[in-house]
């Protein structure tokens, strides 16, 4: 398969990157670093978890915060109501955001909302989704909820160091881009890229392109709300204005973007590069001066769009294909 080889090569250089980010993260001295390396992290598993339905699939999936919100929920209400622990909480937080996932596919494909129409739809969801909680008492309304660590416990998923936390970040990046090659290499991620392509042809070809995109739909959610469950576990604080946050969301997806979504590591480069920027425009530039970081940021992402507009992996694959043959 001519395209395996690019995409092994992906994921080689992939496992070196989360090998030299581990690396750091376990030598370094500064708990400021550890927490940008974990943020990053997680920016990256978002946008790869996206890419699969916002990439391969070709869905204008811009409500992306809402899986994300609804996983950091499902960890926050059942580990400080119920005691459960977050390494079980991410695998149902995985179900919760996909059953959402299905709900989606179910009503926008129903009333065959697509493009601009279905990328409102989810944006108007994760909106929506944001005033109920700000309204739920039993979600904690405004106020949120606050998860309390006072020593180190792996089953419970709590430290006081922030150094585990990379590593579990990592760990589940790992299962992330297993996921995405995974799907690049089987037929369901030859059935995206048919229906991404041209849905009419796919059909014609025996693809059902309805069915398709549900799947997509369901496993980029079950993914983001797996990654948003040990977010809320990290930060130990969440609230409806901070997991649904649209700013929040388009940061994220920008990764996938700027990093190249039609590929495995572009969501991975594009959140590595981002992340760590806008950190420290805000050291640098932070302060009193507060706007000014921001306003240097986006001129930076207007830069980068300007200059790569295919994303970063676009180039590196040309360079790959350059060097190593046509595969």
């Amino acid at each position: 398969m001519k395209m395996s080889n690019w995409l092994d090569w992906q994921l080689i250089v992939s496992g070196i990157f989360i090998a030299a980010v581990a690396a750091i993260g376990v030598s370094t001295t500064s708990d400021y670093v550890v927490q940008i390396l974990v943020l990053a992290t997680i920016y990256a598993a978002v946008a790869l978890s996206w890419s699969i339905a916002g990439g391969l699939g070709g869905l204008l999936l811009l409500g992306f915060i809402s899986f994300y919100g609804v996983g950091a929920y499902t960890n926050g209400i059942l580990f400080t109501k119920y005691g459960i622990s977050p390494w079980i909480n991410i695998v149902l937080a995985a179900g919760f955001a996909g059953l959402l996932g299905w709900l989606i596919a179910a009503v926008t494909l129903r009333y065959e909302l697509s493009e601009d129409y279905f990328a409102m739809f989810t944006v108007g969801l994760s909106q929506a989704l944001k005033i109920v909680l700000l309204n739920s008492e039993y979600f904690g309304r405004a106020t949120g909820i606050y998860i309390t660590i006072v020593k180190d416990d792996w089953a419970m998923m709590s430290f006081v160091s922030r150094k585990p936390y990379l590593l579990i970040a990592l760990l589940i990046l790992v299962v992330i881009i297993a996921a995405s090659y995974w799907i690049q290499r089987s037929t369901f991620g030859f059935r995206l890229a048919a229906v991404r392509q041209n849905s009419r042809a796919a059909e014609a070809l025996g693809i059902n392109p309805v069915k398709t995109k549900i799947h997509a739909i369901i496993v980029s959610g079950a993914l983001g709300g797996s990654v948003g469950a040990f977010y809320s576990q990290f930060v130990t604080f969440i609230d409806p204005k901070q997991v649904f946050s649209l700013a929040t969301n388009f940061e994220m997806l920008l990764g996938a973007v700027l990093g190249g979504r039609l590929t495995l590591i572009g969501p991975i480069l594009g959140a590595a590069t981002l992340k760590p920027l806008q950190d420290v425009l805000r050291g640098v530039f932070g302060g009193e001066a507060d706007a000014l970081y921001l306003v240097l940021y986006g001129a930076l992402l207007i830069v980068s769009c300007l200059a790569l507009p295919k994303g970063i992996a676009f180039y590196i694959e040309k360079w790959h294909r350059k060097r190593y043959g046509n595969s």
